[in-house]
């Protein structure tokens, strides 16, 4: 009871120190700090909060004084990391920011006043509006937030300040091309109604502090922006004008993109908030390529929510590409616009559905498969810059078969994936892959077959709804070089679980068939031969069925075993027969098969319909010309006879479309002479 008694006195007395370093604040007072400090200092609060042993209020006034004045931190929060700092760790001051004025009403109002006083805007000796008329620097040319007083073209203002306005200005002017909202307005503060920038000697590369309400009727918020006073010693960016030019268009696109975010809903989650934002530094600053320092933590760890509140939703930027490049930049605009009045999350897949008919958990997926082909794999098919990212993790490689049931290495979360690759190390056959996901989970399933390292077939595969099972065979699996399974957990927010695969190469067995003759004509009463060729493309000889029947009777159905040699075909002749009678436009199915004995998986069926039409000459209907028909044309012409069947036009043996002693003529001549057939017959 006294020590609880004790740790109580002494969170008030920590709890009153920390008041009073926060409220004495100013911004032109700080002292030059290392960039470790604030990461560190933010480390460490965030670690004794979780503990129990901070009060939310201390936590966030800690917070505070970390991103603003970390010289002012008590003595056990001013620590240097003793690792590299993550480049995503140097932007991290806005979204604390955004999440104190989220939760504001739960704090204690001496915090409130503090947070107020902390965050006032501060001052500077000079200012400059933009080109553009949209926003007013603030800056100093002495003292520790000063910038580099530099002054190339003698007009008065400093190259860098004139530097960091052209980017706010291409930022400004990017996002009203997109259709994006301007960041609202802060009424007279700073001097008026222009967007107010300052500098600051700062561990970050910059933040937005968002402010009072914008005055909409949805949760908008008006703000400010501080930037770096120097960029100098951030890490390197691909910027074409050099690596302090790179990082300043970063965070002046990044930054001002919170803002405009601000003018919508500043309570979105913020691993969207962040991977959008992220993603803007693409789209504003296409060469800079800053954003490549956090591609790592994602591609060494698909199996990360995309929704996850950590380091990891920087490296989300790509998805934020994904679905620029898939479908088009305004998507990203138009999920903004409805977030004024729903959940970003939905609205994403709202628009995805309404828009280009995809849900989210499909352009998920599809985005998965694009991050396997990316370095030495990738194909200039899928991301544009696809070539610079680095290849994603894999969680198991394969060249030993069979690979028995194992589960992957890890879990992927919601929105989460796990790559697998098999490669054909010798081996001659067909590749099985059986995939076995957590029923508790939705999965989406692709196998990537890649014929060389950078050239692929991308194979969605149907996923039992029930059981979340799949499967697959690779033919010819000596013809890849490898293929790649990918199990993507599309049950979104869920916890990370398993899923399970096992594969196995067996000999390949296989079938070509064809039709030598396939007419599609045959006369009443008539045999006609139909030649079935079936071909053993294998790398070895095997055994097969050959089936063959048709749907009305005119096959005498039978099955055979025939043995065929690698590279060889046999031809069988199977007699097609309509009886006689048949009237005329009947028409049957013929069906031929061929299955391998070995492997009843391995089959090939033909199937033909064919039609009895009338045969000219043929004028008793018995399906062939001869001397009957000679007699019964006589018959119909000289003695007065019943007319030619199953129509007149059967005597019409020289096709002049009439029946009389002309075709007698030729039925002779065809009969005993040695004549040509009706000329007008289809065979």
């Amino acid at each position: 009871m006294k020590l609880a008694v004790k740790q109580l006195i002494q969170k008030i007395y920590v709890s009153a120190l920390v008041l009073a370093a926060v409220s004495a604040i100013g911004l032109n007072s700080f002292a030059a700090v290392s960039r470790s400090q604030s990461v560190a200092a933010l480390e460490a609060i965030s670690a004794d909060y979780s503990l129990g042993l901070i009060s939310l209020d201390d936590k966030v006034l800690l917070e505070v004084m970390a991103i603003r004045s970390p010289d002012k931190l008590p003595v056990k929060y001013q620590l240097d990391l003793d690792r590299q700092l993550f480049p995503g760790e140097l932007r991290g001051a806005t979204m604390k920011l955004v999440e104190i004025k989220i939760i504001w009403n739960e704090l204690e109002s001496a915090t409130q006043q503090a947070l107020s006083a902390a965050l006032a805007r501060p001052t500077a000796s000079f200012s400059y509006d933009s080109p553009s008329g949209f926003f007013k620097l603030h800056y100093d040319t002495s003292g520790t937030n000063a910038v580099s007083a530099e002054d190339t073209n003698s007009d008065g203002i400093p190259d860098y300040v004139e530097r960091c306005a052209a980017y706010c200005d291409s930022s400004y002017a990017k996002h009203i091309l997109l259709g994006y909202l301007a960041a609202p307005s802060d009424g007279s503060l700073g001097g008026d109604s222009r967007y107010d920038i300052y500098f600051e000697n700062s561990g970050f590369y910059g933040y937005a502090v968002p402010e009072g309400d914008g005055g909409e009727a949805w949760n908008d918020r008006y703000s400010y922006i501080v930037l770096n006073n120097n960029f100098v010693g951030f890490p390197a960016n691909n910027d074409p004008e050099g690596q302090v030019a790179g990082a300043a268009k970063a965070t002046a696109a990044h930054e001002y993109h919170h803002a405009v975010q601000f003018a919508y809903d500043i309570s979105e989650p913020i691993w969207f908030m962040e991977f959008d934002a992220t993603y803007m530094e693409d789209i504003v600053f296409d060469l800079t390529d800053d954003n490549y320092n956090y591609l790592p933590i994602f591609m060494n760890s698909p199996e990360i929510s995309l929704m996850e509140n950590s380091n990891h939703f920087y490296s989300c930027f790509i998805w934020g590409l994904y679905l620029a490049q898939k479908f088009d930049t305004s998507l990203m605009t138009a999920i903004w616009e409805g977030a004024r009045f729903d959940g970003i999350f939905n609205t994403l897949s709202d628009t995805l559905l309404s828009r280009y008919g995809w849900t989210q958990d499909s352009a998920f997926a599809d985005f998965v498969t694009w991050n396997y082909v990316t370095a030495v794999r990738n194909d200039n098919l899928h991301h544009e810059e696809g070539g610079e990212y680095p290849l994603i993790d894999i969680g198991n490689a394969h060249s030993f078969y069979p690979v028995p049931n194992q589960s992957t290495l890890n879990n992927p979360e919601g929105y989460g994936s796990e790559y697998v690759q098999f490669f054909p190390n010798g081996n001659v056959g067909k590749l099985t892959i059986e995939f076995d996901g957590s029923n508790s989970r939705d999965w989406a399933v692709y196998i990537v077959k890649s014929i060389t390292v950078n050239d692929h077939v991308i194979e969605k595969l149907q996923v039992d709804a029930i059981k979340q099972t799949a499967g697959t065979i690779v033919y010819n699996f000596e013809n890849y070089h490898s293929v790649a399974l990918i199990g993507i957990n599309i049950s979104e927010f869920s916890p990370g679980t398993t899923f399970s695969y096992s594969a196995a190469i067996a000999i390949q067995r296989d079938v070509a068939t064809s039709i030598v003759n396939p007419d599609t004509v045959i006369y009443s009463g008539d045999d006609k031969p139909y030649l079935f060729q079936v071909f053993n493309p294998a790398a070895f000889d095997d055994l097969y069925q050959i089936s063959y029947w048709d749907d009305s009777g005119w096959i005498a159905a039978d099955s055979i075993m025939r043995a065929i040699g690698l590279n060889s075909d046999t031809i069988f002749l199977v007699n097609v027969h309509p009886p006689q009678g048949t009237p005329l436009s009947n028409t049957s199915n013929l069906h031929f098969k061929a299955q391998s004995i070995n492997d009843t998986t391995v089959s090939n069926e033909e199937t033909l319909e064919v039609m009895t039409v009338l045969y000219k000459g043929d004028s008793n209907f018995d399906g062939s010309i001869t001397i009957l028909d000679l007699t019964y044309i006589v018959d119909f012409v000289f003695r007065g006879g019943a007319e030619p069947i199953p129509i007149k036009e059967a005597g019409d043996f020289n096709c002049d479309f009439s029946t009389n002693i002309l075709d007698l003529t030729k039925t002779v001549d065809y009969i005993f002479r040695g004549g040509s057939l009706p000329p007008c017959n289809p065979y």
